[in-house]
């Protein structure tokens, strides 16, 4: 139960800094500025402007040379050869003796 109030305590103290940090940025509530036009009594106009052109969008093309590829590296893996004398075979006989069962 204990580990439940901590949770909500903690989850009550994050949304307050962070309602706090948004105030503070101005992304809050706020008192709108009193302009010269709301003191005479005309209403205000929110957004631009209607005498303002629209901003014309330039459009550019930007062209990324592309990385270029790596080398490829072919690794070709060798084995040592073994001394096949005094060695073993796969079958576990050593070379030089006759296989058993046989008589030579």
């Amino acid at each position: 139960m204990i580990h439940r109030v901590a949770l909500f305590v903690a989850a009550l103290a994050a949304a307050l800094t962070l309602a706090v940090a948004l105030a503070a940025a101005g992304f809050g509530p706020r008192a709108v500025p009193v302009s010269a036009a709301a003191a005479t009594g005309a209403p205000a106009v929110a957004g631009p402007a209607a005498s303002d052109p629209t901003p014309r969008v330039v459009v550019d093309n930007v062209y990324v040379k592309p990385a270029p590829t790596p080398a490829s590296i072919v690794v070709h893996r060798t084995v040592a050869g073994t001394a096949v004398q005094g060695g073993e075979r796969e079958d576990g006989e050593h070379q030089g003796e006759a296989p058993e069962g046989t008589d030579d």
